[in-house]
């Protein structure tokens, strides 16, 4: 008996340990395999051809030191060649994606051909309705890398349109805005994701774009185990936009006031709160209701409800909180009809009255902007909520069964579109937070941002973004495109991740 106990215990204890020294390989293993991941990087070639280079301090009210690059449209003479070293095909991984980022905004429809340097075409890259700061990116076929390494490629601009510049490599301008070959890493898309963003590679013009990036830094420093990198990059795209000494912004339209969202709530008394005011002042009606360009337009729900509100909490104004309930409701009376379907614009005295029927990006603009609106509200009206649960509801109702809503989101043979999704699945977030709308409402959420994983490139940005919405374009260009990649839809969803999965 006493053998028998003694052969058990020594069996269980060769078990044990046997256990403990496989626990403890994993573990190494696992540290390991941990300390080798790394970030994704850029290959940026040299430059040359007869494309023109020179300096800026400024692009799209952004202010820093930059370069860039600039070719003529339909001249076969203007042509800019990239050319690699030291990049292995290997590095390049399974699908090579050569980038370039346009430094200038185009209201027409033009495209970028590359070639090998005998003429032989790689693909084509469609920048119609372009904006600075937007990325354009072609998967060029594994069977030419290995003549795209030796020889370089050129690129020309055709179209019936203006000339077209990109960022190239100089003074403050990130590797990721260059001309480049994407190095993959090993990290995951989510944190590539979080990497470029808090750089200068999530970088967008002034206006309602930047307003998006900004809001989704202040959305994940709010909400984040480690506030301090979006902190700091909050901190630094405001000084971007508004550096000392330098004249306050212009605004042509509403969509371009909502970055002083943040600056109010970074620095309340800034003489740019005041401008905006002033600006918002000159665009009310009769009835105390900012119009567009005798227009209703939903940006006003995000571009003017919003920062209203956040201006009245930061400097204690309550009339300005009455204002931004002034609005959504106006935009409610306007761009929802008796069906309750919503539209973009509302045009006084114009054939057709409304336009852009359930563009996804614009249901962002109205159900995001009163949802963030109504987050910091002192006290919020029942019809507000009565009318943000009737929204939410009918999105509901729109949204596709991988999670996306499209771009125009009651025509499902349009294409998938990111910004919208994230924009409408965050303000579903916002919504289940407060406990206006139920638990349901977070799984449609999340079925979103899960969908939104499968559209961010090995390196993070975030695809299927519609483009700028150009009246050169109009609704036909909006129902044909994929999109793109821009900044802003990243800023749409750094705002649901704050939501539903803030950063560790």
């Amino acid at each position: 008996m006493n053998i028998r106990i003694t052969r058990i215990l020594r069996a269980n204890s060769l078990i044990a340990i046997l256990f403990f020294l496989q626990l403890a390989f994993l573990t190494v293993f696992q540290l390991s395999g941990a300390s080798k991941l790394k970030s994704a990087g850029y290959s940026v070639p040299e430059i040359s051809g007869t494309a023109t280079i020179e300096d800026r301090k400024e692009m799209g009210g952004a202010y820093f030191p930059l370069q860039i690059v600039t070719i003529q449209t339909d001249s076969p003479e203007s042509v800019l060649v990239l050319k690699w070293k030291n990049v292995t095909k290997k590095s390049l991984g399974k699908a090579p994606r050569l980038r370039l980022t346009t430094a200038s905004g185009l209201r027409s429809w033009q495209y970028l051909d590359i070639t090998l340097p005998g003429g032989e075409l790689l693909g084509s890259m469609d920048i119609s309705m372009t904006t600075s700061y937007q990325v354009f990116e072609l998967i060029v076929p594994t069977n030419k890398i290995d003549a795209l390494l030796k020889s370089g490629v050129e690129v020309r601009s055709r179209g019936e349109g203006e000339p077209v510049s990109f960022f190239v490599q100089g003074s403050e301008v990130t590797d990721a805005l260059c001309p480049h070959l994407l190095i993959p890493g090993t990290l995951s898309p989510r944190e590539e994701f979080l990497n470029r963003f808090v750089s200068k590679a999530g970088i967008d013009g002034y206006g309602w774009q930047g307003g998006c990036v900004l809001d989704g830094l202040a959305a994940l420093a709010s909400s984040a185990k480690n506030p301090e990198p979006y902190q700091k990059a909050l901190e630094n795209l405001l000084n971007l936009y508004f550096p000392k000494g330098v004249p306050l912004h212009t605004y042509p339209s509403i969509e371009n006031t909502s970055c002083v969202a943040q600056l109010a709530n970074s620095q309340p008394h800034h003489p740019e709160i005041e401008n905006a005011l002033a600006f918002w002042k000159i665009r009310e009606n009769e009835q105390s209701e900012v119009v567009d360009h005798k227009q209703v337009a939903a940006e006003g729900n995000y571009t003017v409800s919003w920062p209203l509100a956040v201006i009245s909490k930061q400097l204690n104004r309550p009339e300005l909180a009455e204002k931004a309930v002034q609005g959504l409701r106006f935009r409610t009376k306007y761009l929802i009809d008796e069906q309750g379907d919503q539209w973009l614009r509302y045009r006084f005295d114009m054939n057709p009255l409304r336009t852009y029927k359930h563009w996804s990006r614009g249901n962002a603009w109205y159900f995001l902007g009163m949802a963030k609106t109504m987050d910091v509200l002192p006290e919020i009206p029942a019809d507000l909520i009565t009318e943000f649960q009737r929204a939410a509801k009918h999105l509901a109702n729109l949204q596709d069964t991988e999670g996306m809503w499209h771009m125009f989101a009651c025509e499902p043979e349009t294409s998938p579109e990111s910004s919208g999704t994230a924009g409408i699945a965050t303000a579903m977030a916002i919504g289940v937070r407060h406990g206006w709308l139920g638990k349901e409402y977070e799984q449609i959420a999340r079925k979103a941002l899960k969908a939104l994983e499968n559209r961010l490139t090995p390196d993070g940005f975030l695809m299927c973004v519609a483009h700028c919405n150009r009246p050169e374009g109009g609704e036909k260009f909006q129902r044909e495109t994929k999109g793109s990649i821009l900044k802003f839809g990243m800023g749409f969803y750094a705002q649901l991740l704050a939501e539903l999965e803030p950063p560790k």
